[in-house]
């Protein structure tokens, strides 16, 4: 034995790991992909006008053997786990009384109180784990229970489905108090059609009884998950059914699912090696066999299959050949048994039965058993153990594992590569049932004659709206009256309350803060002066700019809006009211459309970013008749003020307040001010026009977009809304293939990019 040896074995098998774990996830990746994708069809093609289509992708996506790829995804991760590993492991198993826990014992150095082997009946009850700890000081343990779950369906429920296969009316329970409570069938009368099948049933009754009578003996173990640690003396209170000794039974072991112990191993080259023991096979116990074998299929390197012939004389059994099939078919064809296993004869030298397991190993292979070696060894002698079997078994693992692995990886290899085939054809498939997707363009005829019609009624409307005697036409030269009876409001309020000796936005308690805060009378003047004209000011623009917005600007905004929803019928696809459509079909646009309707975007977005304020005209004549407020100006020095108290201030505040909203009105008493609104609305109405239905793009260059192009290209994406029965349905699943497409073409990418060679084996 060497643990270099056995380090090395494990470090070759590294490489290899990566590249399966790598290859894992790129098959990951593509299979959520597909997840992805179906995800997408189900809601693209959740329309009624797309049944057809849905029920061909559903049909086409069931092509796919999604539970073939559900095992390669495990079988990868469980080879990945078996590559990566820090240890070997070597998996011992056997029916009971060979020898196998005296073949332990004789590797470990631990004692029968840890591995029994009594003689007298089967002793261990559960798998152990014994782990090579070269600094452990001392033998200790942890404990893994089951799930009361696990032990409900796996343990339990095992034995009640065997014999409800013999008699109706038996109910498996669902949690420990059924079980606890239910009446088990009497053993002694319960019948089957055959002897051997009934002496079963009414063993495994016994075994049921056996677990009901002891449940609270260990129902407070399920469910509690891994121990802490435990000292070498108690482990046997986990994983003996019965003391060899004092044949007192023990019952915690019915709550565990493995003990894992770890242990100096007498021989110090013993290196980072794991002895996995499996129970004695053919107890009464159901589900001990399947549970226990299922292990060899990811968790163990090599398997060691004991047998003792007797000295009188012996045969290979059914029983042998049973335990043989059974790990055959753990392992599978992905992991041929021989090419994983010895069968180890133990001699026993105190009944000498050198000649039966002569004899016994010439029948082996006449029995269709096949192993890497068969080994003849006293499983009780040190140096027959290490030499003949342990030193044996790493110069074979040597010599072989690095194939025996890539062998496996190579089948898991091929399933792949199948499973990414049936992937890509599935895809393939579904994209070919959108082949037609641009069917749209095969009616060009048809489409260009309604579009023809369509746009003719879009232009008229447009048009139509800014002629003299249209609408917006007639309102032109028409004075904006709301912008002044707006004015006329609030300039009435403050005239009124300067008439009442009030000014709205001061008080007398406002001038004697003012006063103490300033300093001086004069500074509270003048800072009262800034805050009347400022606050006067701002009144005045808020109120008539909301007009305006209102009266003005909206209006036109909706008239123009009402003709592209009803004479261009775009109404029809796009749902939002009034000028709300603006930005429903900029953002419809904007979303990778804009390089083909580049004059319609840009129209659209002028119109909706068009605002109207009094700024431009009105804010100057505000701010010029506002003169008297600003104490910086000529005009408001000349005033004198009363300023020897509050009272005398607010009082001159009230009169110089009063002739400046005197001037006020008299400022923006003029016909042609609010004539402007309308003709500025106007103006941008009639540049809308433009835009949409006479100006080109990139008109200095040859790449000249024609205006009714870019409708057309608009009316193209929309027409299954604008034109129902002539496009309806092509419109429907044009739309779904393009949400579509995008997960479609990524999965179909990471299929043709998926690399299979992960063992660097041709295919």
């Amino acid at each position: 034995m060497s643990s270099e040896k056995i380090n090395s074995i494990i470090q070759r098998r590294k490489p290899l790991a990566k590249s399966i774990i790598d290859a894992k996830n790129s098959l990951d990746k593509i299979l959520e992909q597909f997840i992805k994708l179906k995800g997408v069809c189900s809601s693209a093609l959740s329309d009624d006008s797309l049944a057809d289509e849905r029920g061909e992708v559903s049909e086409i996506f069931r092509g796919f053997n999604a539970h073939k790829a559900d095992e390669l995804q495990a079988d990868m991760t469980n080879i990945y786990r078996r590559l990566s590993r820090n240890t070997l492991n070597i998996a011992v198993i056997g029916l009971a009384r060979q020898g196998k826990s005296r073949l332990l014992q004789t590797i470990t150095g631990l004692s029968p109180e840890v591995i029994p082997d009594s003689d007298r009946s089967v002793c261990t009850g559960v798998r152990s784990d014994i782990i090579n700890d070269p600094d452990a000081q001392e033998t200790f343990a942890y404990v893994n229970f089951l799930s009361e779950e696990e032990f409900i369906n796996n343990t339990v429920g095992r034995y009640f489905r065997e014999l409800q296969r013999h008699k109706s009316g038996i109910s498996i329970p669902e949690t420990l108090t059924e079980f606890r409570h239910c009446v088990l069938p009497d053993r002694d009368t319960f019948t089957t059609e055959n002897v051997e099948d009934e002496t079963r049933m009414r063993n495994y009754i016994g075994e049921l009884k056996k677990l009901q009578a002891h449940l609270l003996e260990y129902k407070a173990y399920l469910g509690t998950g891994r121990s802490s640690k435990i000292p070498e003396s108690e482990i046997k209170l986990y994983v003996v059914q019965k003391d060899a000794e004092t044949g007192e039974e023990y019952f915690r072991h019915m709550a565990v699912e493995s003990v894992e112990i770890h242990c100096k191993f007498p021989n110090h080259e013993a290196g980072s090696l794991r002895l996995i023991d499996l129970p004695g096979l053919g107890d009464t116990r159901i589900g001990d066999t399947e549970r226990m074998i299922e292990a060899l299929s990811d968790q163990v390197d090599l398997v060691f299959f004991v047998t003792m012939p007797r000295s009188t004389g012996d045969d290979v059994f059914d029983s042998d050949i049973n335990l043989y099939s059974q790990a055959r078919r753990a392992l599978g064809r992905k992991l041929p048994i021989d090419r994983w296993s010895f069968w180890v004869i133990n001699h026993n030298s105190r009944d000498d039965n050198i000649k039966q397991c002569q004899d016994f190993a010439m029948t082996l292979r006449s029995k269709d058993i096949h192993v890497a070696k068969i080994v003849i060894a006293d499983c009780v002698n040190k140096s027959e153990v290490s030499e003949n079997l342990i030193d044996n078994a790493l110069n074979f693992l040597e010599a072989n594992i690095e194939r025996n692995d890539r062998e496996y990886a190579k089948s898991l290899q091929d399933i792949m590569n199948d499973v990414v085939n049936n992937l890509h054809d599935v895809l393939s498939g579904a994209k070919n049932i959108f082949s037609d997707n641009k069917s749209f363009e095969k009616d060009s005829e048809l489409l260009d004659r309604l579009f023809d019609s369509q746009f003719d009624d879009l232009v008229d409307g447009l048009v139509g709206s800014v002629e003299p005697d249209s609408f917006l036409g007639k309102r032109k030269n028409e004075p904006c009256t709301e912008l002044r009876e707006q004015f006329n409001r609030t300039l009435k309020i403050e005239e009124d309350a300067a008439d009442d000796g009030k000014i709205s936005s001061i008080t007398p308690e406002t001038v004697r803060r003012m006063v103490r805060r300033a300093g001086s009378p004069e500074a509270a003047y003048t800072n009262l002066l800034h805050q009347l004209r400022t606050d006067l000011s701002g009144k005045m623009q808020q109120d008539l700019d909301e007009t305006l917005k209102n009266v003005v600007l909206i209006p036109m905004k909706e008239e123009l809006c009402k003709i592209l929803a009803e004479n261009g019928k775009l109404n029809m696809y796009f749902k939002s009211e009034g000028a709300g459509i603006l930005s429903e079909i900029i953002a419809f646009i904007e979303d990778g459309k804009q390089d083909i309707m580049p004059s319609i975007l840009e129209g659209l977005k002028r119109l909706d970013q068009t605002a109207i304020t009094c700024q431009n005209r009105i804010q100057p004549l505000i701010r010029e008749a506002l003169n008297l407020l600003d104490p910086m100006k000529e005009e408001s020095r000349q005033r004198k003020a009363i300023l020897n108290s509050a009272d005398g201030i607010y009082m001159s505040l009230i009169e110089i307040y009063r002739d400046t909203l005197a001037m006020l009105r008299e400022s923006l008493d003029r016909e042609e001010i609010y004539s402007e609104p309308n003709e500025f609305a106007f103006a941008a109405a009639d540049n809308f026009v433009d835009d949409l239905v006479r100006r080109n793009t990139d008109s200095s260059s040859l790449n000249v977009i024609k205006i009714d192009t870019q409708w057309r290209a608009l009316y193209r994406y929309i027409r299954g809304d604008v034109w129902q029965e002539e496009f309806g349905n092509s419109q429907a699943k044009s739309e779904a293939f393009a949400k579509i497409s995008g997960p479609l073409s990524t999965a179909l990418t990471l299929c043709d990019n998926m690399d299979f060679n992960f063992t660097g084996q041709g295919e």
